[in-house]
């Protein structure tokens, strides 16, 4: 079921919208974490995992997308600058690993 917030007549409906949107977005990371593992395998130095010019490149997108749906921007790049920093130590470690076989 998909009600729009204004439907929602009590906390209740408004919980299980939120639970569907989180189930979705868990469904998104995952799939994008499928993306950063396989970026992982492709690079061969872990100084390769942090590119400060593709890190502002996306970060530029993300405010700019957050604005056009209305949501915060500073929320938006805190979240991202958060998965990038995880992605980054996931890389780093990825590749770390690769080269001490």
């Amino acid at each position: 079921m998909k009600n729009k917030p204004q439907d929602c007549q009590s906390k209740q409906d408004v919980r299980v919208e939120i639970d569907r949107i989180d189930r979705a977005l868990i469904e998104l990371f995952a799939e994008r974490h499928t993306y950063v593992t396989r970026m992982a395998e492709l690079k061969n130095d872990p100084h390769e995992a942090f590119d400060a010019e593709r890190i502002e490149a996306v970060i530029a997108k993300v405010r700019e997308r957050a604005l056009a749906l209305g949501l915060d921007d500073d929320q938006a790049e805190m979240t991202w600058r958060n998965l990038i920093e995880w992605n980054i130590n996931f890389e780093k470690g990825i590749i770390a690993a690769r080269k001490l076989k």
